[in-house]
């Protein structure tokens, strides 16, 4: 969640951005597993968690990258993975009885973990990074063939994120209030981090839409509510590509 370490004031920034996403829910309504507050859209861990399921058996070796209070690393745990959890902030994770690792993930932190593991999970965390491409070519290191990766980040393709470019310039979820209080300084569409995905070893064996990204839409105002349905009638992309997250499981080829 942070950016390269080669100077002090970048070092700086950098933690500045990521403490202001750690903070930056407070007194804000969060959804919660077993106590865990979630740090996603509605529903994201429990599809993700599922997605997993799907193409890994329990007792598998999984890394969750931005864990933050725990809560997915958690839910893998109880679902019979065996979870090593990993953030750049150790104070926010709780859960006592999962391995914690801190990592910054803009820095060579494959090298942390020589033995790699079976599966990847990595939910809204590659649009708080400089490099993506980087980081999906370490998180490759990590897998043998045929691991799995299962990965999210907002969909700036969807409706409602073309109208408010239109509109604005910006994408959604990529506002200055959510450079500012959230560290979201990387846009990806589906279409980039497709190919991103690909030229870092990966084949994308499935994929869906989480969220309704119409949910959040009166606080954009009223010329992206006229649009935003438009853009709904004309897309060309399919349904998986069109929610407010985008969700893939890619595997290492």
């Amino acid at each position: 969640m942070t950016m390269p370490t080669s100077t002090p004031a970048v070092s700086d920034q950098a933690n500045a951005r990521a403490e202001s996403f750690r903070t930056g829910f407070g007194g804000r309504p969060m959804r919660e597993y077993k106590g865990l507050p979630i740090y996603a859209a509605p529903g994201l861990h429990e599809v993700a968690a599922q997605m997993l399921a799907d193409a890994v058996t329990a007792g598998a070796h999984v890394l969750e990258f931005g864990a933050g209070s725990g809560a997915m690393s958690l839910r893998l745990a109880d679902r019979g993975f065996d979870v090593t959890a990993s953030d750049l902030f150790p104070e926010s994770f709780k859960p006592t009885r999962i391995p914690f690792v801190a990592a910054d993930l803009n820095g060579a932190f494959a090298a942390q973990w020589p033995q790699g593991f079976d599966a990847v999970m990595a939910l809204e965390i590659v649009e708080h990074l400089e490099n993506p491409r980087d980081v999906l070519r370490q998180i490759r290191a990590l897998l043998p063939v045929g691991g799995q990766l299962v990965l999210s980040t907002p969909n700036i393709a969807n409706p409602v994120s073309q109208a408010l470019f239109l509109r604005r310039g910006q994408f959604q979820w990529f506002r200055d209030i959510d450079y500012r209080e959230q560290g979201h300084i990387t846009p990806l569409s589906p279409w980039v981090l497709e190919k991103a995905l690909l030229e870092a070893g990966f084949a994308i064996r499935a994929e869906r839409a989480i969220s309704n990204p119409f949910r959040r839409i009166r606080r954009l105002g009223w010329g992206v509510r006229l649009l935003a349905p438009c853009f709904a009638l004309l897309s060309g992309l399919p349904s998986s590509r069109r929610g407010e997250v985008w969700l893939v499981r890619a595997e290492a080829i």
